[in-house]
């Protein structure tokens, strides 16, 4: 058998005084349109307090499940078998803590809590009160309901405040 030879590609020579072609400037592009916002007026959790409680009950071994509902965020806590469970009602407030009497007694019988983010200047400390020894220690303000006033109760604060707080109030659900 006879051998082939392969070809040898043959290059064409390029003109060397070929003009460079200069490229078009682009004309600046106008600012986008905003995006539309998504109306908000279907999300009752605007401030994040749902979020950030659960966020703190996972965190501490408990299941945590958003109810959102019109009379602010509440929180199911759960055990992490699902079998035992307890209702969170979240309020945040500036100036004591605050709850209206009608969100806090439907939860004595659920033996429910009160989860208060309570904001001094920069700083947010978290407080997870039993709603029964809530209601023992508050003061009635009349139609503006409840009030635990936090420089007054400090000492007895401090058992239920961050993550202690957590471990102390849902005891039976991380046993």
């Amino acid at each position: 058998m006879a051998k082939a030879k392969t070809k040898k590609p043959v290059i064409e020579e390029e003109e060397e005084n070929e003009v460079l072609e200069t490229p078009e400037i682009a004309e600046p592009v106008a600012a986008a349109a905003p995006v539309r916002r998504v109306d908000n007026g279907m999300i009752l959790d605007m401030e994040g307090y749902g979020a950030e409680v659960a966020s703190a009950l996972i965190v501490n071994g408990l299941r945590a499940y958003l109810s959102v509902v019109n009379k602010g965020v509440n929180v199911v806590a759960t055990n992490r078998a699902h079998t035992a469970f307890i209702p969170v009602k979240i309020e945040a407030s500036n100036a004591g803590l605050d709850v209206r009497r009608d969100d806090a007694k439907p939860l004595v019988e659920a033996q429910g809590v009160l989860a208060f983010l309570y904001e001094e200047g920069e700083e947010r400390t978290s407080f997870y009160l039993p709603v029964s020894e809530y209601l023992e220690m508050a003061e009635d303000r009349g139609e503006s309901g409840l009030r635990l006033d936090v420089e007054e109760h400090g000492k007895w604060l401090e058992k239920y405040e961050g993550h202690a707080g957590i471990k102390r109030v849902f005891a039976r659900l991380l046993s």
